[in-house]
C-alpha cells in the first residue's frame, strides 16, 4: 500500500465533506474542481473536476428507520476526471452520522447482493443503501449504467470511501468491476466489514488492487462481528501517535487517518491533527 497514494484518495472524500451542505441535503457538485481544504488540487500537478455528483438515501437504523423517507437524497459521492487525462477518474463515497447509530442498534442481518451474481451475504443497513445511488436526487434503478456512460472504456478507476462510504465504497468497486469494462481500484479508511466469507473470496479475486487502511483503535474497524463478516483487501493497520487523544471520535476522524498515513512517509506536518484530537 501506497500511503500517499491512500492520502490522495482520502482528499476525494474530504472535498465531498467540505463541500455537501448539510442545510440543502442534495448539494450539486457537477463542475467543480476538486480541491483540498486549503485550496490545492488533491494530487499536485492535476486537475479534477467532477463529473458528477452521487445521491443516495442516508443509512435508516432501528433507532430512526423514517430517515430516508424524512431526509429524502443526500449528496453522498463524487465522479470525479482528470482534466488532462479523460481515464484517470475517482469515485468518492463519504462517511455519514448515521454510522453511530447503525453502530447502537444494528442488528447486521445479511442479506444477498444481487448487483453481482454468486457474491454471498453483505450487511443489510449498507446494502440497502448503495440501491439507493443514483446520479440524480431521485430513485433510480440505472445507477452503474448511468456511471459507466460517464466513463472511456479504459478508464482507470479508483473507489474510496471513509467509515460507512468505506463500505459503500467497497460494495460499488465490485459492482463496477463485475459490471462495467473499466479497470478498478480500491482505498478505503476506516471501513466497517462488508460481507460473508463468500463476498471476502469473490471479491479479493475481482479487485486484487484494494486497500484498506484501519487504525487500530478505531471500534468501527471492529464491526459487524467477525465470524459472519470478513474484512476485504490488503490490509494496512495504523497506531495513532502518544499525540493523538484517545477519544472514539477522534480515532475515527478522516484527518486522524491522514496524519497516521504520514507518519509513514515522514510527512505528518503536512497532515496535523485536528486541534479538537491534540492530547494536550
Amino acid at each position: 500500500m501506497n500511503a500517499q497514494n491512500a492520502i490522495n484518495a482520502g482528499l476525494f472524500v474530504q472535498f465531498v465533506y467540505n463541500n455537501w451542505n448539510t442545510q440543502s441535503q442534495s448539494t450539486n457538485l457537477d463542475g467543480r474542481t476538486v480541491v483540498t481544504s486549503a485550496g490545492l488540487p488533491v494530487i499536485p500537478g492535476k486537475t479534477f473536476t467532477v463529473l458528477k455528483t452521487i445521491y443516495a438515501n442516508d443509512l435508516a437504523t432501528d433507532i430512526n428507520p423514517q430517515r430516508p423517507l424524512i431526509e429524502g437524497y443526500k449528496t453522498i459521492g463524487i465522479v470525479a476526471q482528470n482534466t488532462a487525462d479523460a481515464n484517470d477518474v475517482f469515485v468518492a463515497v463519504r462517511g455519514t452520522e448515521g454510522i453511530w447509530e447503525w453502530l447502537q442498534d444494528a442488528k447486521f442481518l445479511p442479506r444477498p447482493f444481487p448487483k453481482v451474481s454468486g457474491s454471498g451475504l453483505t450487511e443489510d443497513g449498507f446494502t440497502d443503501m448503495y440501491f439507493s445511488f443514483s446520479l440524480t436526487p431521485n430513485p433510480s434503478n440505472t445507477f452503474m449504467s448511468d456511471v459507466a456512460a460517464l466513463l472511456p472504456p479504459k478508464a482507470a478507476v479508483t473507489v474510496t470511501g471513509h467509515s460507512l462510504g468505506a463500505a459503500l465504497a467497497t460494495l460499488l468497486a465490485l459492482d463496477m468491476s463485475v459490471n462495467t469494462k473499466v479497470s478498478v481500484g480500491l482505498y478505503t479508511l476506516a471501513s466497517p466489514r462488508v460481507g460473508d466469507l463468500v463476498f471476502h473470496n469473490l471479491f479479493n479475486h475481482v479487485v486484487p488492487n484494494a486497500y484498506r487502511v484501519a487504525n487500530r483503535l478505531d471500534i468501527v474497524t471492529q464491526t459487524p462481528p467477525p465470524l459472519l463478516y470478513f474484512h476485504v483487501g490488503d490490509d494496512t493497520e495504523l497506531t495513532p501517535s502518544g499525540t493523538m487523544k484517545f477519544d472514539i471520535l477522534c480515532e475515527h476522524h478522516l484527518t486522524s487517518y491522514f496524519n497516521m498515513l504520514a507518519t509513514i512517509i515522514n510527512q505528518q506536518d503536512v497532515y496535523p491533527i485536528d486541534a479538537a484530537c491534540l492530547n494536550h
